[in-house]
């Protein structure tokens, strides 16, 4: 089932032409912590969710055995085509992962927050899916935007003044759109006591995103079958339970699928 939440998100990626935003090789630092730390887990069958236009997956292909990249862009999935041939690139929602068999990957790579344009069940859903999917010992890697980072609080409707006239008008194209589109899907917001779903900046204020702390994502991965190996700030620095790690918007998670009863 496709909540309203996962529909709007989706319909921006399936649509929009991002390629230019997320193509290069240019890693963050929190990404090549976990590259480094953990690189003899990426050596066998990976599976990237919301592969993008390619910016890790050369990285992932040159460790692994075997890739599989997904993403819902078809523009994006083309472009990783192009660069990577020794990858295989679909098209496919991070939703629909039922026809990939039990235990037929060694590692999932859900990176850049991806897991985030769900709501809560259906991010449930997708992590129980990850969980059968991973053989034994099988690594999830995954990142989230942090609810204890005060999320940007930028008005959407103000322009940043240029003396260049086309860098003018773009701005003030995405100042009344960010606007318009902040007045559609503010009424989608919500508090809760384990998450968040949060209009934010990101692209013009089109996109919900789910926002959650360190210690409730470890026990969230605890519930689908999961055990956290380490939680890393954007800076690559460990983050140890009950450490809130306001200083930084997302976390990122290594965590190892425990068998199943």
């Amino acid at each position: 089932m496709t909540s309203a939440i996962a529909s709007i998100n989706s319909r921006v990626w399936r649509t929009g032409n991002f390629v230019r935003a997320y193509t290069g090789r240019a890693l963050r630092p929190a990404e090549v912590m976990v590259l480094v730390r953990h690189r003899e887990r990426f050596a066998g069958r990976i599976l990237e969710l919301g592969a993008g236009a390619g910016r890790v997956s050369g990285y992932l292909i040159d460790l692994a055995s075997s890739y599989h990249g997904i993403d819902l862009s078809p523009r994006m999935v083309e472009h990783g085509r192009a660069l990577y041939p020794d990858g295989t690139f679909e098209v496919r929602d991070l939703q629909d992962l039922a026809t990939f068999k039990d235990g037929s990957f060694d590692l999932v790579f859900a990176g850049y927050n991806v897991l985030d344009v769900l709501d809560d069940a259906g991010r449930r859903r997708v992590l129980s899916e990850i969980h059968r999917l991973l053989g034994p010992e099988g690594a999830l890697v995954m990142s989230s935007h942090n609810r204890a980072a005060p999320t940007a609080s930028s008005s959407p409707g103000r322009v940043e003044l240029t003396p260049n006239p086309l860098r003018l008008a773009y701005r003030v194209l995405g100042a009344a759109a960010s606007a318009r589109n902040r007045r559609r899907l503010a009424g989608f917001e919500h508090e809760e006591a384990s998450h968040a779903i949060r209009n934010d900046a990101a692209h013009w204020y089109r996109l919900l995103h789910y926002y959650i702390g360190r210690d409730e994502q470890e026990r969230q991965l605890e519930e689908v079958g999961f055990r956290l190996l380490e939680c890393i700030d954007e800076d690559g620095k460990t983050v140890p339970a009950g450490e809130p790690a306001a200083g930084s918007s997302e976390l990122h998670y290594v965590a190892l699928r425990r068998p199943t009863p």
